[in-house]
This record gives C-alpha cells, sequence and structure tokens, in this order.
C-alpha cells in the first residue's frame, strides 16, 4: 500500500491509506487498535522567520514499524524540495516536539535522513524538547552526537524568540 497526499496550500499530509472497517473500531486485516493514520500525523511546510527559510516536517504521535514510512517520505520529499529550491540557506527541519514514541526505526529513519543530508550538503536539523519519549531514546544510543538538535523551530532556524 502506498500513502496518499493531499495537498493542502503549501502543505503536504501524508496519511496512511484508508482501512475498511467492520463497525467495530477494527480495521479489517489488522490488530485491534486504532488505524495507522491515528498513530501519527505527519505534515510539511514551508516556513519563514526573519529572513530565514527551511521546509519543516512536523511530527506527532508514535514513530514505529507502523508509521516509520511515512516519516521517511515526508523527509525524503522535503530534502527533495531543499535541494531543488534555489535559495541559499534554505534548510530541512524536522520537529519531533508532538512525538509520543520514538522506536528503534525511527531512530534509524533520523540517522538515514542526516546521513542523506550530509551527502548532499544540505542542512538537517532536528527539533527536540525535553519530552522524555523523543529526548530518552536519542541520549540513550548515543545519537545525540550524531544529530544535530535543537529545542524549537526558531532555534533551529538560527532566529531570535
Amino acid at each position: 500500500m502506498s500513502a496518499v497526499t493531499r495537498e493542502l496550500g503549501d502543505q503536504h499530509r501524508y496519511l496512511a491509506p484508508m482501512q475498511e472497517s467492520d463497525g467495530t473500531g477494527a480495521a479489517h486485516g489488522s490488530s485491534p487498535g486504532p488505524p495507522r493514520e491515528q498513530l501519527a500525523q505527519i505534515s510539511t511546510s514551508e516556513v519563514r522567520r526573519d529572513g530565514r527559510e527551511a521546509v519543516v516536517v512536523t511530527v506527532a504521535g508514535e514513530i514505529d514499524i507502523h508509521t516509520v514510512d511515512r516519516l521517511r517520505g515526508a523527509v525524503a520529499e522535503g530534502l527533495a524540495r531543499v535541494v531543488d529550491e534555489p535559495a541559499d540557506g534554505l534548510a530541512l527541519v524536522i520537529d519531533l516536539t508532538d512525538v509520543t514514541f520514538l522506536g528503534s526505526q525511527g531512530l534509524t529513519a533520523l540517522v538515514e535522513a542526516t546521513k542523506a543530508a550530509q551527502r548532499r550538503k544540505e542542512p538537517l536539523r532536528i527539533v527536540v524538547d525535553h519530552t522524555r519519549p523523543v529526548i530518552r531514546p536519542i541520549e540513550l544510543t548515543g545519537l545525540h552526537d550524531l544529530l544535530a538538535l535543537y529545542r524549537t523551530v526558531e532555534e533551529a532556524l538560527g532566529v531570535e524568540i
């Protein structure tokens, strides 16, 4: 199944394919629980603040084996938009401040995104705050030394707040 993209102005939302329900709240062919599109919401937008521009991938919810491909797709599209833009200093920012679970697949996706951005010589900035489900796995795995981490989107853009 492929993700469906719905364009909203200069925003793009990545939604999992809709699954049929049997009326009990469970989708056919899946385990009980919320549909995958409710586990994570991922959107991409262009942000301009104080003369700085960025493509911001905003992530909310759970990043695990069921949702990581949507994150990878959004990051790949964001990186392509940064590379295609003629403007100097356009950065890719991944905002994880609303993530409630970050599994090993999500950590791997962040490392892959960082390496892909480095190969293209493009800046990749990852926004995490004190949210324990996000910062704790990053610290435990030592990835805080590899990933470019910031507390806010403004800080990632180098904008004074």
